[in-house]
């Protein structure tokens, strides 16, 4: 096996094992909320969630200085500190015996974890040649690590009959990784671009396509986090009514088969993206994506099973031409901090909006707001309101295909395989 090729499956290992237990470790408390409460004399449900809610307000705030050390020190040495600093945070919530513990413990895997994105995604996008399939498959390893989280942490806990080795349990692999990590070859200190582009700065229109793409990804937050946060209970409260799929709804495996379904879309579209230069394939699955989004919303039994995966599909699918984008048409030298800047913007921003309005919406309190009934009231309008967001980012996809580059970049079209045109 070349250097080259034993680097890039380096990188594609670690970065797909990290991504997988980001999404594991941020929602690991979800599904093990009673037992933990029960640890806590007198803690109530809203107690607990408003100390998980720690760990997400670091999970976005913490992506733009991860990338901005990444961009200074290298991507290698941030991964290992995710690994270690994640680990750290889940022995720390293992071991709480008073409320704060636990506030220190999902404060430090919300630093842990927001590292990973900003990092690995620049990882990826310099060290490998073919970086949109990877970002596909990298994005599949994310979306099983959101479906996986809770089934590992109920097996953990039903295993162990103490949800504290939940969280325990699982800082011993990541320990691993981290020395395993530290002794890889991934290319060095810094790693360079793996098409060695000559980049030239500020070139024409290249900054508002980029400004266009980032508000795309904003409202794409917000409307992720809507669906994200109902999604089991849509699922759970529509597919019960068909009474072949009321047992699948107990066991929890319609959500999972959902989010894998997802994961596929992600590989797909990395595959997509690698022969595109990618604008207009992100319209096309924001297309696809709106009215999926509002049927999702509105069926029951088998046909929103098969409508919200369709959904999912597409949904998880923007994820890596996203990603492929910036990547694209930003410098290599501030790759982590434009990757940062996407973060906080939606997980940070979107997806703390995207929370709180689930639960206005579904209580009918945005529709006494206004003061009139509206059509956001109810679970099937949390799903309304995400399909307007979607329309919404919809808009600024467009935006971004309509601004045109100077006449002197090679490779301008959108039918020409434009996917190692010098970004900016």
């Amino acid at each position: 096996m070349s250097s080259n090729n034993r680097i890039e499956r380096n990188i594609l290992f670690f970065t797909c094992i990290a991504h997988a237990m980001t999404h594991v470790y941020i929602h690991l408390f979800t599904a093990i909320q009673p037992e933990i409460r029960h640890s806590f004399e007198g803690m109530k449900p809203e107690d607990l969630t408003s100390l998980a809610s720690i760990s997400l307000l670091v999970f976005g705030a913490g992506a733009i200085p991860a990338g901005w050390l990444s961009d200074r020190y290298g991507e290698k040495p941030l991964l290992v500190a995710f690994f270690i600093l994640s680990a750290v945070g889940g022995v720390v919530t293992g071991f709480a015996s008073q409320p704060w513990h636990l506030a220190t413990g999902f404060a430090l895997i919300g630093l842990g974890t927001s590292i990973y994105h900003p990092v690995g995604l620049a990882l990826i996008s310099k060290g490998i040649r073919l970086p949109a399939r990877a970002m596909g498959i990298n994005g599949l390893f994310g979306s099983l690590g959101t479906a996986l989280s809770p089934l590992a942490a109920l097996q953990l806990t039903h295993w162990t009959g103490d949800w504290r080795w939940a969280f325990i349990g699982l800082a011993i692999p990541m320990l691993l990784l981290a020395v395993l990590l530290g002794t890889s070859d991934t290319g060095g200190k810094r790693t360079q671009d793996a098409a060695a582009e000559d980049v030239e700065n500020n070139r024409g229109g290249i900054k508002t396509i980029v400004g266009f793409l980032l508000a795309a990804m904003l409202f794409g937050g917000i409307y992720y986090s809507l669906i994200i946060t109902m999604l089991p209970q849509r699922i759970g409260e529509g597919a019960a009514k068909a009474p072949f799929l009321r047992e699948l709804v107990g066991e929890g495996y319609l959500p999972f088969l959902v989010f894998f379904i997802g994961g596929i879309g992600q590989v797909v579209a990395g595959y997509w993206m690698e022969k595109r230069e990618g604008r207009s394939l992100y319209i096309l699955i924001l297309v696809g994506s709106v009215p999926l989004i509002y049927l999702t919303g509105i069926l029951d039994g088998m046909p929103l099973l098969i409508g919200a995966s369709a959904m999912a599909f597409f949904m998880f699918a923007v994820q890596p031409v996203e990603n492929t984008l910036l990547a694209r048409y930003t410098a290599p030298e501030m790759r982590g901090r434009i990757y940062g800047l996407k973060f906080i913007l939606t997980f940070g921003f979107g997806m703390g909006t995207g929370t709180a309005l689930s639960g206005w919406i579904e209580e009918g309190r945005l529709a006494d707001f206004f003061k009139s009934p509206s059509l956001f009231t109810g679970l099937s309008g949390v799903f309304s309101a995400a399909a307007c967001f979607a329309a919404a980012s919809l808009a600024m996809a467009v935006l971004a295909r309509i601004v045109k580059r100077k006449p002197s970049d090679p490779q301008a079209d959108e039918g020409e395989s434009a996917h190692r045109e010098t970004p900016a």
